[in-house]
This record gives C-alpha cells, structure tokens and sequence, in this order.
C-alpha cells in the first residue's frame, strides 16, 4: 500500500496533487500494482474505505473526505482510521467542484464510490465523463441486507458493487437485475473482519467441542458494551427499554461497567440520523434516578479499544457484532424486537447469538453457531477481490470499459431530483405529488 506522505496539503485553492511515497511496493506473485482513489462522505464510509484499501495488496491507495453536511470531524476521523494504513496521517477534504481536477490528478485506475448514494452518483458522473474513464466500484460500509434497489439507482454507473456474503451477493444481484443496473458484484469480507478461520469464542480451544446453539457466558461480563445503531430501533419507547435493561445490569452487577458506545458527540453527524439519541434517553434516566442508570458510561473512539477481554457487546443491529464475534467476544443480538428488514437484523435470526433484554440486564451473553458463521460473513480469504480489481484495472487501462450513454442520462435525472428534493419546501414537493397522482 502506498499513500501519502504525512503532513500533505488538504486540496483548498489550486488543485496540486500529492507526490507519491517513495516507499516501494510490497509485491505479490502474478499481481501488477493498481491506482485507487477512494472518495467518501462519513465516518462508517471513511472507516470501510481505508479498512478495505489497507487489505489490499499492490494498491496505490488515495483517501479523500468531500464537504457535505455529514462530514466527519477530527476525532470521528482518527477513531476511523484508526489501525489503517492511514492512522496518524491526514485525510484531504475537497469539494464538489474540486473532483473532476482531483481525478485528473491522480489518474485513477479505479474510483472507489465510498459514500451515500448522492455522492456516489455524483463522484462517478465526474469520473465518467473522462476519456480515459477508471472503473468505478462500490459497496456499503457493514451489512448490506436487505439489498436497497434505491441505493443501486444512485450507483448506476458503476461497474462493480463489493458485497459481504454469498447472501448478499445474490440479493445484489437480483437488485441490479431488477434496477437495471449491469453490474459485476464482486464478494469480499467486510475489512475489519481479521480473524483466520471461523472465530471462536476467547479462551476456548480450537480442539475444544464448539458451543451449543444459544449457549451463554459462565461469567458476568466485567464490561457490557451497547452499540447503537442510528435507525434502528427506531420508537424511543424501544430504546427505552434497551436503557432500562442496562441500567437493571448495572445495578445487579456493582462490580461491572455498562458501557453504551456512542459513534458521535452531541451535535456531530453520522451518516444516518438519528431521531432518539440515546445521549438524551440516558440524560432523561437519569434525571428521574432510575436504579443503576448514573453508573452507564457513554465511549467514544474506536470500538476496538472496548473489544477487550472480558467485555461482551449487545446490539440489535449492527456491524459492530460483526467486529465483535470476530475477536471472540460475547455476543447478543436483542431478539425483543423482532428480526425483520426494516430492522436490518433479519441474518441474525436463528444465528445462536440471540437473546432477550432480560438475557441482558442478566449478562447472559451468548456466542453463534459454526454453522452460521461459515455462512454469514466469515468466508475464507481467497485473494479474489483483488483478482476481480486488478482485472477492472486492466480493463479502464485498455480503455475495455462500456460507456453507458442511456444510463449517464438516469443518473443525472436520479440526482437532479435528489437535489431538488433538498432545496424545495416540503410543502411544494407534497403538493406536486399529489397533482401528478391526480393527473
């Protein structure tokens, strides 16, 4: 991997690219070194970008933040950089106007769409328009399922789409086929996820018999740790309860800590938002005294650094339990709620890694299946995804890439009304809806 030296220059004023590192590449047999420019707009795209890029080998690697108002502030973007080939050094930020010289710049083979769907649209509209067109690839930054035919229509133009399991890269590609959007979905695991083989459970043997479905932690945990995610669930009275059950923990466990591991600080942006903060939720607890509700701690950082021995990690759904069963840790889905899409939990169900909030205030933690494991998320690393890119690279280099004229025009049409939809009073697009369903 090579990136930029430290101290480089945020692009502000007249476009200059970064020099090159003169460290030499670490080369792989059979594989010839490729350009990536990675373009993303939030802390969970910024952390898969440079998770993902650090991974690969051969990879002449560029990371950028776009200006938009989801964008991620310092100590958000050191917590996802953290453990990359980008820890420490400086993340450029440009704007919307800057891309089309920023590409220039580089010369891409491949432009990695790390963002939300309008900044995708937009980054690959810019990178499309060049004669000497890179391929251009996406991908969600954690599980991706239920497949989204909205977030494949903001990536029409994209030539390949990064999926990450043999789950998802069917339901890609049914939602491509229905969307209209040719595209090659390509399997890889999700970056952050280090272990060799399928996890198992810390301090349990590889010889040992594995765990029965269900089967929960002896042990209270010395640290419970609760990621939220910003959707789901999405009535407070659920978050509510989820509150309550670790506030019950706390005050049953004296000797523990409940730890709820917040991704922003008030006023900070995340790249969904979020309705009921459980800031204000916990603020609310406590303010009413409820039993074990002051001895909660909010974490911020890197979620690695609450990973440790002897902690467990609760969620209802999240890539965090991902992160979590692969170091070997405890872990609960809270199956209170229900495991359906709208909850983004559905791969869950039936994982042996499931539990109540009542399993929760108990710290009874349980750990999943093998079986599950194999088949969700934790496939073996074969090499394959840079195969698939050094292939893509070769063909923008030939200049073998389709030109999608009938798809550019959607794409802009896609974007102009998502822009619309920003700048127009609710009101109007209301009352517009309603006089083209009468029409």
């Amino acid at each position: 991997m090579t990136i930029p030296e430290p101290g480089e220059p945020h692009y502000s004023g007249p476009i200059m690219p970064p020099s090159l590192s003169d460290a030499p590449l670490q080369r792989s047999a059979g594989l010839e070194p490729i350009r990536i420019l990675s373009v993303s707009d939030s802390e969970s795209y910024l952390k898969w970008a440079t998770q993902l890029l650090s991974s690969l080998p051969d990879v002449e690697g560029r990371v950028f933040l776009i200006d938009n108002p989801i964008l991620p502030t310092d100590e958000q973007i050191a917590s996802a950089v953290a453990g990359t080939d980008w820890e420490h050094r400086e993340v450029p930020v440009i704007s919307r106007a800057d891309l089309a010289q920023v590409i220039a710049d580089h010369s891409p083979d491949i432009v990695l769409g790390a963002a939300t769907g309008p900044i995708v649209a937009q980054v690959f509209l810019t990178a499309h328009t060049r004669t000497d067109r890179p391929a251009l690839v996406s991908g969600l930054p954690g599980m991706g399922l239920p497949a989204s035919g909205k977030g494949m229509n903001y990536r029409r133009l994209m030539d390949a789409f990064i999926a990450h399991s043999s789950a998802e890269v069917a339901a890609y590609t049914q939602a491509s086929a229905r969307s209209q959007v040719p595209c090659e979905v390509l399997l890889a695991r999700l970056p952050m996820l280090r272990s060799e083989g399928l996890p198992q459970l810390k301090n349990s043997s590889p010889e040992a018999t594995p765990p029965p479905p269900d089967s929960v932690t002896e042990a209270t945990p010395d640290t419970l740790v609760f990621a939220p995610q910003a959707k789901v669930p999405a009535e407070r009275a659920d978050r509510e309860a989820i509150i309550a059950a670790l506030a019950e923990f706390a005050d049953r466990h004296p000797d523990s800590t409940a730890v709820i591991k917040m991704r922003s600080r008030p006023g900070e942006f995340e790249t969904h938002h979020e309705q009921h903060s459980y800031f204000e939720i916990l603020d609310d607890f406590r303010t009413r005294r409820v039993p074990g509700a002051d001895r909660i701690e909010l974490g911020y950082g890197p979620l690695s650094d609450f990973l440790t021995d002897g902690s467990t990690l609760v969620t209802v759904s999240s890539t965090a339990a991902l992160e979590s069963i692969d170091r070997g840790i405890p872990t609960l889905l809270i199956s209170d709620f229900g495991f359906k899409a709208e909850l983004l939990n559905e791969v869950f169900e039936g994982s042996g890694a499931t539990g109540t909030l009542a399993d929760v205030a108990a710290g009874s933690i349980g750990f999943p299946d093998p079986e599950w494991l194999a088949e969700n998320y934790f496939h073996a690393q074969d090499g394959q995804l840079r195969r698939d890119l050094g292939l893509l690279a070769t063909r923008a280099q030939a200049g073998q890439l389709p030109n999608r004229r009938s798809a550019l025009f959607k794409q802009k049409r896609t974007l102009l009304r998502a822009e619309l939809r920003t700048v127009t009073p609710a009101p109007v697009v209301s009352a517009y809806r309603k006089l083209r369903g009468t029409a």
